[in-house]
């Protein structure tokens, strides 16, 4: 009985120490822009992403003008924090946007990450993600929807 017991409470024990994953799931969305060729939409798509791109860790990878794509790597997040001389973790995504005449296709494309239960530095969730991704398909869709000033 007593064996029987340990196995069981060992094995609830260790089912709790397996790490907390998130799996990468690309989303996509397509914003309409009436009245724009391509080569507008490329330009303002392009404008969009160097002002979301606003450290060191985010960089444009691939531009093409002719086809209308733009791709970049970007820090959507911190894992975790700086502690003790341990390094921040950071999570990024892959942001690929697709430029036609009269639309935009912005796909992200997020790193799987995880961390072990109960890690008591975690600042970023699977939820934190879905937030940013949101905000960041809101901020492209608002940015790719404003009419262009072009009276200076």
């Amino acid at each position: 009985m007593k064996k029987l017991l340990l196995l069981f409470a060992s094995t609830l024990l260790l089912s709790s120490c397996g790490a907390t994953k998130y799996q990468s799931k690309e989303v996509s969305k397509v914003v309409n822009i009436p009245n724009q060729d391509q080569k507008e939409i490329y330009v303002k798509a392009n404008n969009w992403m160097v002002s979301i791109f606003t450290d060191a860790e985010s960089v444009i990878q691939f531009t093409d003008k002719e086809s209308g794509t733009i791709t970049g790597k970007y820090r959507i997040g911190n894992l975790t924090m700086a502690q003790r001389g341990v390094l921040p973790t950071y999570v990024f995504a892959i942001l690929n946007i697709q430029c036609k005449d009269g639309k935009a296709k912005l796909k992200i494309i997020p790193d799987s990450f995880g961390y072990p239960p109960m890690y008591p530095y975690i600042r970023y969730t699977a939820e934190k993600l879905n937030r940013d991704i949101d905000i960041l398909f809101k901020s492209f869709e608002d940015y790719m929807s404003a009419q262009s000033d072009d009276d200076w």
